[in-house]
């Protein structure tokens, strides 16, 4: 089965699409993609690491065919242009950044499709966002950008990119409701009953990925017992993985 936090793909698995943070994605591109024609069509989904938005991500270029880039903490300004340029299906680059930056424009002009850019936050640091801020401008096609719960701070710094900013949506921590969706995607081998999904996702605290590892976790304890169903009682006093650090006593 398709491991929802693997790196993403357009493949993600239709299962989990309801959960929170795939809708407010799906909404939130909805929004840029049905705004008039002079509106600005950028927007943000941003959160804590763990919440799930680079799942969102791959989830809604795939829905809406979208050209899907992950930036890399190394990338230059001409990294994110090839990027671009190769995922939006430029198969010869232009030898000058300038001259790929408007083959990319021309191209989205003449056949237009959604941009998603997950790690948002590294454009920052390498100030590349006016470069996504020349792509809207001269193809006005709707941009997603996916970044840390500080993004939005950071994006104050370029003001005529926050300007353009059409909606800014603040991912949510998993709900008990995510939890259980999740609980019947990943556990296929054993049953994992509702009292312990709850309790997972209390101690996890909404983070996304922590309930996974958890309900993977649970349905191993499960399998190796030989038990058809694992709740609160049988999970008894093992610890959950939270990410917090046991501190041990000096004998």
């Amino acid at each position: 089965m398709t491991d929802l936090f693997s790196p993403p793909t357009p493949s993600v698995p239709a299962g989990p699409a309801q959960l929170t943070n795939m809708r407010l994605a799906m909404s939130t591109m909805l929004d840029c993609q049905d705004a008039p024609d002079s509106s600005p069509r950028l927007a943000l989904l941003y959160g804590p690491s763990g919440y799930g938005k680079s799942v969102a991500a791959a989830h809604i270029a795939a829905h809406f065919r979208a050209g899907y880039i992950e930036a890399k903490s190394i990338w230059t300004q001409r990294s994110l242009l090839e990027a671009i340029a190769t995922e939006v299906g430029i198969s010869r680059l232009a030898r000058t950044g300038p001259k790929l930056l408007e083959q990319i424009i021309h191209h989205l002009v003449a056949d237009p499709v959604p941009l998603v850019i997950d790690e948002m936050d590294h454009l920052v640091t390498k100030k590349s966002v006016e470069i996504i801020r020349d792509i809207h401008d001269g193809a006005r096609v709707p941009i997603l950008m996916i970044g840390e719960e500080a993004l939005p701070r950071k994006l104050k710094e370029w003001e005529r990119f926050d300007n353009r900013i059409l909606v800014a949506t603040p991912a949510q921590p998993a709900t008990l409701s995510d939890a259980l969706l999740l609980r019947n995607h990943y556990c296929t081998r054993a049953a994992v009953a509702d009292d312990l999904v709850e309790a997972i996702a209390a101690a996890c605290k909404g983070v996304t990925r922590r309930i996974v590892v958890n309900l993977q976790e649970a349905q191993k304890v499960a399998v190796a017992m030989s038990c058809p169903t694992i709740d609160r009682a049988v999970w008894g006093d093992r610890r959950f993985a939270t990410g917090d650090l046991i501190t041990r006593r000096a004998a």
